[in-house]
């Protein structure tokens, strides 16, 4: 088989993946330079990790695949490449492919189905010309798989102007929108808002009803721009307020032409009014302050009607791709694949029987999408990957563990386990905060057992501890819980397999004060469901924590500190353990505490 390196080069969070015959290794930039979502920054320590881990030159791969975000003509992702890596790779060919074709080929080349419906829905992609021969930028894509093809079936595409949102926008704007520019919890950030909304109430919602929100157009879904509150200039800056004015005064003007222009053409004059399909939906309480309280009653309210207004959204984009693909099963990929409540209405709402998501869902995952697009869409090979674990990056040695170890003598103290799981479960069953290091670390956004913090949830306030000496995040955000796969359904409303922590469910209700450091104020909860198959160090560490408190499951969150990436290498787990309060670590066989 070819050797196909598949990268991401521009926007956030770039990265490299590398098929090496059946092999398969990722991983994110940021896990490597420390910086969270590496904003156009090259991706070469990821190359060099990926070339290193298979002990290949460049000279040694055959095909590399881009991903194209924005204009191909202002910035094309091909003179990002040669600009930065010259002629190291001269012997490969190179192509460049959609970015939504990236995320396709991400989930359903990496799911264990033969057929599915795809869907991608994100913030933005790639410009491209609309059906009227706009340039617009898509947002959603409709994709049905088969084998080793992904073909088309929709693409929403949003055409903009001087405005930021002069028309209309996909649902992922219109939530970052009200997360980051409204709420003000900062760029990537939209989880804050799926974790603050129920919380909330429907008051927004009753002032402000669906249809106000979104609607369907022309066989598209399409969401309201017009949405304006107290203090909007600081998110969308006082230059393209300027245009604001600017548009309202030529907008009447431009009516007129596109009227002149539809009668000449005879194309219907509703395309060209996309303008007047919603009325400006104004929030009459002021953004947000960055030292204002998230949890005031209107605000809470904005973030319940958000994501309300995203769950319908998302159950008829399903509707329209299963109608069009007939089939059961899901793939979900883009930005939006991360909100968990938003997933679970897949399978409660449309119908699916079967979804996977990626846990790369976000542009995280690019990388290996145009890999695996590389492989199966450009060399036409036939599947040969299934991803049963999210741990794509290479696993460290015992000697490299020690070497990290050994080189910060000072304030640490560590012993080699014959019994690491039993070990670090007494740990957690006491009541301790670890971090827990293995393997190879996770692809995406979520710990999944690789690189987690973990703590026994049992413990009633465990999540506010967790949150105090560790995490140093917002208290009203919850924490996500690791649990055997088999006790699944003993303790969570889910029959689906949630095995990459994207799908929440509520906890069953004699079991909630079983386990109060994880239930929502909703009741809700993420889950991960852990098979020996896809992790068996974390499977064996539930089990002997089952063993010693009766409860399969405990309180896992990321290996990190807030506004860090999670840690990759040993040296990140032992700095990221002496920066934070964690009373332990285990790394490989090793448990390391903090000496006196």
């Amino acid at each position: 088989m070819a050797n196909i390196l598949g990268l991401k080069v521009t926007s956030h969070d770039t990265g490299a993946a590398l098929i090496f015959g059946d092999r398969v290794i990722a991983i994110s930039e940021e896990r490597l330079n420390r910086v969270k979502h590496s904003r156009n920054m090259f991706p070469e320590k990821a190359i060099d990790y990926c070339l290193a881990a298979f002990k290949l030159s460049p000279a040694d791969i055959d095909l590399v695949v881009l991903d194209q975000v924005g204009s191909r003509a202002e910035s094309p992702s091909e003179r990002i490449w040669k600009r930065n890596v010259g002629e190291r790779f001269s012997k490969a060919a190179l192509h460049v492919i959609n970015h939504h074709d990236a995320h396709a080929a991400s989930v359903f080349f990496a799911s264990p189905f033969q057929e599915a419906a795809v869907l991608i829905v994100d913030g933005s992609g790639e410009k491209i010309h609309s059906h009227l021969g706009m340039i617009g930028t898509e947002t959603e894509t409709l994709y049905r798989g088969e084998g080793n093809v992904v073909a088309e079936i929709q693409k929403t595409v949003h055409v903009r102007r001087r405005l930021r949102f002069p028309y209309s926008m996909g649902i992922g704007k219109l939530y970052s929108l009200l997360s980051e520019g409204y709420l003000n919890f900062g760029i990537y950030n939209e989880g804050k808002m799926m974790g603050l909304a129920p919380y909330g109430d429907d008051r927004v919602l009753r002032e402000f009803p669906f249809d106000r929100w979104f609607l369907e157009k022309n066989g598209h879904i399409i969401c309201n721009p017009h949405v304006t509150f107290p203090g909007i200039e600081r998110f969308v800056g006082t230059k393209k307020m300027r245009h604001a004015i600017k548009e309202s005064i030529f907008r009447t003007l431009e009516k007129w032409i596109f009227w002149l222009l539809d009668m000449c053409s005879g194309r219907k004059k509703e395309f060209f009014l996309a303008p007047d399909c919603f009325k400006p939906i104004v929030l009459t309480k002021p953004a947000r302050q960055k030292d204002g309280s998230p949890l005031d009653p209107y605000y809470t309210a904005v973030a319940y009607a958000g994501q309300k207004v995203l769950e319908e959204v998302m159950v008829l984009f399903g509707k329209k791709v299963k109608a069009a693909s007939g089939s059961d099963n899901l793939c979900l990929a883009g930005g939006v694949g991360l909100n968990i409540d938003a997933n679970k209405r897949f399978l409660d709402d449309v119908g699916f029987k079967h979804i996977f998501v990626q846990p790369a869902a976000s542009d995280t995952g690019v990388a290996l999408g145009c890999a695996l697009w590389g492989a199966h869409m450009i060399l036409h090979l036939p599947r040969f990957y299934k991803m049963d674990s999210a741990s794509l990056g290479r696993p460290y040695s015992e000697t490299e563990i020690e070497v990290a170890l050994q080189e910060r003598p000072q304030g640490i103290s560590f012993r080699r386990s014959e019994h690491v799981a039993s070990d670090a479960a007494k740990l957690i069953a006491k009541g301790n905060i670890i971090g827990w290091f293995q393997g190879g670390s996770e692809y995406g956004p979520r710990a999944l057992g690789n690189r987690s913090i973990l703590c026994d949830a049992r413990v009633p306030d465990m999540k506010d501890i967790v949150n105090k000496r560790v995490k140093h995040r917002e208290a009203w955000r919850p924490f996500a819980a690791s649990i055997l796969a088999e006790r699944q359904r003993e303790w969570f409303e889910l029959g689906e397999s949630s095995p990459f922590m994207l799908l929440a469910a509520q906890v069953v209700k004699e079991k909630q004060k079983l386990i109060p450091s994880v239930v929502h104020v909703d009741g809700s909860c993420r889950i991960q469901a852990v098979t020996s198959e896809a992790n068996l160090p974390y499977y064996q560490l539930l089990k002997a924590f089952e063993k010693e408190t009766g409860v399969p499951l405990f309180l896992n969150t990321s290996f990190n500190d807030a506004g860090e990436p999670i840690v990759e290498t040993p040296k990140d787990a032992i700095s990221c353990f002496f920066k934070t309060d964690l009373d332990c670590l285990v790394i490989g066989n090793y448990i390391v505490t903090k000496s006196l």
